[in-house]
């Protein structure tokens, strides 16, 4: 599941601010959300999903607010494992099933997604290990490591490239 959730925020721009992202995260209890939730992760069987969410929502009445309702609540209901029917179960399971097998057909393109998920978190990184805009943080890896170089820190080290990307990508 790990799998999807990367491949989610690989798609899913992550860098707002917390109010924005709080702004614009649709609220799952708007009554036709909730009301789709609850067929999608009730519902017995894969027609009586199609023939419920059809009369629920005329094809053309998806907006882009309910359909990121949707994924926001289907989101939460996965992470708090959820109780779910079977159609639901088998849904996620294929869903991951075919998630680590294109993993393995392509490696190369997972790589490459993975690549930009590590991008998209080096800045938080960085700041954790204590590589900030202003030099190291007191108290943290990166002062440690600064101090067992005495006070000269050697030109082209890697405390030095990592103190530098601390410095310049925030």
């Amino acid at each position: 599941m790990g799998v999807i959730f990367s491949a989610l925020d690989c798609l899913v721009p992550t860098k707002r601010t917390r109010a924005s992202a709080q702004a614009s995260t649709p609220p799952t209890s708007s009554p036709q959300v909730s009301e789709l939730l609850t067929i999608l992760l009730t519902t017995p069987t894969v027609p009586e999903i199609h023939k419920s969410t059809s009369e629920l929502i005329h094809p053309t009445g998806w907006t882009d607010y309910l359909a990121r309702g949707l994924l926001s609540g289907l989101v939460n209901a996965i992470e708090q494992h959820a109780s779910m029917a079977q159609a639901a179960t088998e849904a996620l399971r294929r869903a991951s099933e075919e998630a680590f097998e294109f993993a393995q057909e392509h490696p190369v393109y997972t790589t490459i997604l993975a690549l930009g998920v590590l991008v998209a978190l080096m800045p938080w990184v960085l700041e954790v290990l204590g590589f900030a805009e202003l030099g190291p943080v007191e108290g943290s890896f990166a002062a440690w490591w600064q101090s067992r170089y005495a006070g000269y820190v050697p030109k082209g080290s890697l405390f030095g490239f990592f103190q530098r990307l601390g410095m310049v990508w925030h």
